[in-house]
C-alpha cells in the first residue's frame, strides 16, 4: 500500500491529535495535563462519559475523521499492469531556419508557411510521436519526441530565423542530430522531414548521413522557395535586405539538385512547398503509409487508487454520528 499524498495524511493528523488535545485542555471536568496520570486521564476523558451514547458517538466521528485522512492522503495498492498498443510513427521535423529563410517569394515567408504547414500535419496526427530539430549553421533538438500537439503547436509557433546566432546553412549535421533524436527505442517506423531551401553553405559532405540507410529511417525533403528566387530581407528594418561580403544583394534561390540529391540517399520522396499547392496532405499521406506497416505494442504500469474506501466509510460514520446527536437532542 502507498499513500500518494504523505504530506496532506500527516498534515491532518497532526490538527486532528491537537484538536483533540485542545478539546481535553479546555474541559474543566478532568485535569488531564496537571498530574503524572496523563496517559490514564486522556483516554479517561475520550472513551469514558456519563452518557454513553455521546462516548459512541464521539468514537465515530474520530474514526470517520481518520478515514478520511487515509482517503486525503491517496492510497494505492499493488500494480496494474496494462498492455497497450500503439500505431503510429515517430516523425522528426528537421527545419532550416538560416536568413534565407525570411525570403518572400513563398508568401507571406518561406519560414512562415512552413510553419502552417506543420501546423496542419499536427492537426491530423493520430497515435504518432513528433519531434522538432533546428539548424542554420548549427544545431539543436527544439522539441523532443512527444504525443502532446497541443504543446507541439505552440513550440512551431515560436520557430523564427533568430533562433540560432550562427550563420549558414549545415545540414549534414542537421540530420544527424535529428537520427540520434528517436533514439534506441522501439521498433516503430521512423521518418525525418527535411525543410530548407537548399542553400548549404557547409563544407560537411553528405556521404556522413549514409548511415541512414543502416538505421532504416526515411528521409524525406520538401524544397522551400522559388527558381526565380528573392532578396531576404532585415528583421526589424523596412526596405532593407542581407548583402554579401561585396555589398551586394543577396538572391536567395531553392537549390532543387541539393535537396534532391539528400532525398536520393536513402529513396526518399522529395516535395516542394509552392505558392498555390500544399504540401501538408502529400505529407500526412506518407505518415499513413507507415503507419499501416506497423504496430508496436507495450506494457504500461500503474497503482491501483484506492482513496474510495476510506472515503466511503468516513462519510458513513459521520453520518451515523450526526444521527446519534440529532437523536440525543430530541
Amino acid at each position: 500500500m502507498i499513500l500518494e499524498h504523505i504530506e496532506i495524511a500527516l498534515f491532518c493528523l497532526i490538527i486532528f491529535i491537537l484538536s483533540i488535545i485542545f478539546y481535553l485542555y479546555r474541559s474543566n471536568k478532568y485535569k488531564v495535563f496537571d498530574n503524572r496520570n496523563f496517559s490514564k486521564n486522556f483516554f479517561d476523558k475520550l472513551f469514558i462519559g456519563s452518557d454513553s451514547r455521546i462516548k459512541f458517538k464521539m468514537i465515530l466521528r474520530y474514526l470517520g475523521i481518520l478515514s478520511l485522512i487515509f482517503a486525503l492522503a491517496g492510497i494505492k495498492t499493488g500494480i496494474t499492469v496494462k498492455p497497450v498498443e500503439r500505431k503510429g510513427v515517430d516523425i522528426i521535423f528537421c527545419i532550416d531556419v538560416s536568413l534565407s529563410m525570411d525570403a518572400q517569394d513563398i508568401k507571406p515567408s518561406r519560414i512562415n508557411k512552413v510553419k502552417f504547414e506543420m501546423s496542419k500535419i499536427v492537426d491530423n496526427l493520430q497515435g504518432d510521436r513528433i519531434g522538432i530539430v533546428v539548424f542554420s549553421g548549427s544545431n539543436f533538438l527544439y522539441l523532443p519526441l512527444t504525443m502532446d500537439y497541443d504543446a507541439s503547436k505552440l513550440f512551431i509557433k515560436s520557430i523564427d530565423t533568430s533562433m540560432i546566432s550562427s550563420r549558414g546553412t549545415d545540414i549534414p549535421n542537421a540530420i544527424k542530430t535529428s537520427v540520434e533524436a528517436f533514439g534506441n527505442e522501439g521498433e516503430q517506423q521512423k521518418m525525418i522531414f527535411l525543410f530548407s531551401d537548399g542553400e548549404d553553405h557547409s563544407e560537411n559532405s553528405l556521404e556522413n548521413i549514409s548511415f541512414l540507410i543502416k538505421n532504416k529511417i526515411d528521409l524525406n525533403v520538401i524544397g522551400v522557395g522559388s527558381t526565380k528566387g528573392s532578396l531576404i530581407p532585415l528583421s526589424g528594418k523596412e526596405n532593407s535586405f542581407v548583402k554579401d561580403s561585396k555589398g551586394e544583394l543577396v538572391l536567395s534561390k531553392i537549390n532543387s539538385d541539393f535537396l534532391r540529391s539528400i532525398a536520393d540517399i536513402n529513396n526518399g520522396k522529395i516535395l516542394r512547398i509552392s505558392k498555390s499547392e500544399p504540401v501538408s496532405e502529400n505529407i500526412i499521406d506518407i505518415i499513413n503509409l507507415g503507419e499501416d506497416s506497423l504496430i508496436s505494442s507495450f506494457e504500461f504500469s500503474d497503482y491501483e487508487h484506492k482513496y474510495q474506501y476510506p472515503l466511503a466509510v468516513s462519510i458513513i460514520l459521520l453520518i451515523i454520528s450526526n444521527l446519534l446527536l440529532s437523536g440525543r437532542r430530541r
